[in-house]
């Protein structure tokens, strides 16, 4: 965790979600084709790799999947490789979203009391049990199962009109530049492909996982440079328009929030001046403001962050768009806990919520 966010433990947000795809792959397959977002839980009956991370509270250790599942049900080890066996290692009766582990279960977990220890505890932050690296990511085994249940939750429109100068390169398969201006999240903690972790299956982080789900859905050559920057806030993005301007944009995701502390209508003034400074060096580049996943509930009020997200909506427009992965989030923690969405259990997503990030941004698209 950087000093600056322990100095600023009020301030500090986060996200996360799962992939999914049209079929279940095979326990270890891998592909030679860009790793992508795959198409979004609001548009699909497969899911795929939803993080569990058990917690035993009472008698046997439990985690909810987001859906019921209906057929096709498995787990499998954090690095996909190794499937865990029905009634040998885990319980799941038919017609629920709960799962509970046996006695002999290779299954890692964590009682309720290690999740939130006494103060002066190894591995803590604030009031709850945290780590960067791949701590959680190997406490967290992956469920892939088939649903008719459908998402309840909203789901993000295409903003075809106020994208349309991207949208019309992606249409003529032109060459399309992505640039993403952000904090730790932006920078790719805790994606398993990130350096920090670097554990299978070294999944990229979400603007990547936008560029190469944009370059697969169009045929456009999608290049990306990630100027995401560990503890940052909006005023580090005015330092980096040179580096923006380089690049030569046609789109510029803007994600900044999880290390604000003030009120919605000053976080409107600081990233109105970065918009417009980012706007006035790259004049025909069309800009995504990411409305932020949220913080450990724990830790982080979540109006704070439904603030920014309101704040963001002001500033829409021609070339102006808001991914708002804070209304995915809040549906998101109506079923799963925190600790199963977040990489470090404080403000960071895992692949999962990386994924969810990316699907939600490249819906704006319309593809």
């Amino acid at each position: 965790m950087p000093a600056k966010l322990l100095r600023n433990l009020p301030t500090v947000a986060a996200i996360c979600l799962f992939s999914i795809s049209a079929a279940l792959p095979a326990v270890g397959e891998t592909a030679a084709k860009l790793v992508t977002a795959g198409p979004p839980i609001w548009a699909t009956a497969s899911i795929q790799n939803e993080p569990l991370l058990f917690i035993q509270e009472h008698g046997q250790a439990t985690a909810k999947l987001l859906l019921t599942p209906s057929v096709g049900f498995r787990i499998t080890h954090p690095d996909l490789m190794m499937s865990y066996n029905p009634d040998k290692d885990y319980i799941w009766k038919p017609g629920t979203n709960v799962v509970t582990l046996t006695v002999s279960s290779r299954i890692p977990f964590k009682t309720q009391a290690q999740m939130s220890p006494p103060k002066g505890s190894p591995n803590m932050f604030g009031e709850v049990l945290h780590s960067e690296g791949h701590f959680f990511h190997d406490l967290q085994v992956q469920a892939s199962y088939m649903t008719a249940e459908k998402w309840a939750g909203p789901v993000p429109a295409a903003e075809t009109e106020k994208l349309k100068n991207t949208i019309a390169k992606l249409k003529a398969k032109q060459p399309v530049s992505l640039v993403a201006l952000g904090d730790s999240i932006t920078a790719g903690l805790n994606a398993s492909g990130h350096k920090d972790v670097n554990a299978s299956p070294y999944q990229p982080p979400y603007p990547q996982l936008v560029g190469n789900t944009l370059q697969e859905r169009s045929g456009s050559q999608v290049s990306v440079v990630n100027l995401g920057q560990s503890g940052s806030v909006s005023s580090a993005g005015l330092s980096l328009l040179g580096k923006v301007g380089q690049a030569k944009p046609d789109v510029v995701l803007i994600a900044y929030g999880m290390n604000h502390g003030e009120g919605g209508e000053e976080h409107q003034k600081k990233m109105r001046e970065l918009l417009d400074a980012v706007r006035r060096g790259n004049p025909t580049a069309d800009v995504v403001l990411v409305a932020s996943m949220c913080g450990n509930p724990k830790m982080f009020p979540r109006a704070r962050f439904e603030s920014y997200r309101d704040a963001l909506r002001k500033l829409e427009g021609p070339g102006v768009a808001v991914a708002d992965v804070t209304s995915v989030w809040a549906e998101l923690m109506k079923k799963k806990q925190f600790c199963d969405l977040s990489g470090n259990n404080v403000n960071h997503p895992n692949d999962f919520s990386h994924r969810v990030y990316a699907q939600v941004i490249v819906q704006l698209f319309g593809l």
